[in-house]
């Protein structure tokens, strides 16, 4: 069966929380931007990064922070469009600035709620909602980027469960309408986009009667969230793009949160614009063009990452063997690093296991630290990244052993739950 060929193919790289496309160099980031177009993506998009830090617009600092940052986004925007990439901005339309906080307009908190929010059913707060997207779409208009659309979320970060915001998806949908109207005097033909991510059925057909009744015709698209995984998937990509196609889908945004899923990301793209007609063939390609090998070892090195498509069930002992081969031959990259180091780090995680409490003995505690070395020699020496934050330190989504080792070292933080989806 082939692979269906999708009309847009965005990747949203938000950078934030320290991840590579925060840490990369304007440059840096241009080339890893062209090497996203050559795997088949035509749509690149980034977040508004409001989370710790003030309103670069009025701070009296030089060049702080928020400032380094928002220059940054312009300049990767800018290397995208040059590309021939259309833009994409994702907005989060009440999470603000921490100096912009007032106790007296804060949003209510609640389920699904989180974040720097303010509420916008009081008229003060709606005020500094409206100069941010001005200020926002004002700025990139005057650097020479043209953005083709925006993806509002109505939920991490946003929302306010005031009685006045409620039903919040109907104050946020009347709240983005009045924001594309600023938005079309920077970007004439911006689009407007909803991504439905904690999004309930009932919010569903509350939007759908809204937008037949209030706003026919305005909405342009919603974007629905799947997970096509962190490592590689050559089984399940191919079917998820066939399964949206099935669903009418005529495109696609992958959220991509660093270059540690590049391969699958390569894989995306590659089937979904037509490229390759299978992910052996993406693969093959992947090994020719990064680790200079020869097309006659190309095939051999796709037959070497497809079974890592399950980290679980890859024959580690013939892995490591077939390795010592092929990397003899072929030129030392990040990626072909990468590749070594998640190879040693499960190999690390199956000699651990799954102690209980009283099982650490002083052997695997060695592992253990073998383990948190080969991880932060993988974040700092391969994928160059410096203080990391939120979702991206150990304590979120550690290894199965993570909890009894913490008790039993009791130096490390507790593990942190991911929260759920609605």
């Amino acid at each position: 069966m082939s692979t269906p060929i999708f009309p847009i193919r965005e990747c949203y790289c938000p950078a934030h929380f320290g991840n590579a496309y925060e840490a990369m160099w304007p440059r840096e980031m241009a080339a890893y931007l062209g090497e996203m177009k050559w795997w088949g993506f035509n749509r690149y998009g980034d977040w508004i990064t409001t989370t710790d830090i003030c309103n670069p617009f009025t701070s009296d600092a030089f060049w702080d922070l928020a400032k380094e940052q928002f220059d940054r986004k312009k300049k990767a925007f800018l290397a995208a469009q040059e590309l021939g990439l259309a833009l994409n901005l994702i907005v989060t339309p009440n999470h603000v600035y921490l100096d912009q906080l007032r106790p007296h307009y804060a949003a209510v908190k609640g389920p699904r709620i989180q974040g720097q929010l303010i509420c916008p059913s009081h008229d003060e707060a709606r005020k500094v909602i409206f100069e941010n997207f001005e200020h926002w779409f004002g700025a990139f208009a005057a650097s020479g980027i043209r953005l083709s659309a925006f993806t509002a979320f109505a939920y991490d970060y946003g929302a306010c469960g005031c009685e006045k915001c409620k039903p919040w998806i109907l104050t946020f949908a009347r709240l983005m309408k009045e924001i594309h109207a600023i938005a079309g005097k920077h970007h004439p033909g911006i689009e407007p986009w909803f991504c439905s991510w904690w999004w309930t059925p009932e919010e569903h057909a509350l939007l759908n009667d809204w937008a037949a009744k209030e706003a026919p015709g305005w909405l342009k698209a919603i974007t629905l969230h799947i997970e096509y995984g962190q490592t590689i998937a050559p089984a399940r990509i191919p079917a998820t793009l066939a399964g949206i196609a099935a669903q009418g889908a005529d495109g696609f945004q992958a959220y991509s949160e660093g270059v540690f899923d590049d391969c699958n990301k390569a894989l995306l793209a590659g089937l979904g614009s037509g490229q390759y007609k299978e992910p052996a063939h993406a693969l093959r390609h992947y090994a020719k063009r990064y680790f200079g090998t020869p097309p006659n070892m190309a095939d051999r090195w796709a037959d070497w990452m497809l079974p890592w498509g399950d980290r679980t069930k890859a024959n580690l002992r013939v892995s490591r063997f077939q390795w010592d081969q092929l990397s003899r031959t072929v030129k030392p990259t990040w990626r072909l690093a990468h590749w070594r180091c998640k190879m040693e780090l499960e190999s690390l995680d199956r000699q651990i296991g799954q102690p209980k409490d009283d099982e650490w003995t002083p052997e695997k505690l060695k592992l253990a630290d073998k383990f948190w070395s080969e991880q932060e020699y993988l974040q700092r020496n391969i994928y160059k990244l410096g203080p990391v934050r939120h979702v991206f330190t150990p304590k979120f989504m550690p290894p199965l052993w993570y909890d009894s080792w913490q008790r039993k070292v009791q130096s490390a933080p507790k593990q942190q739950q991911m929260q759920k989806e609605a």
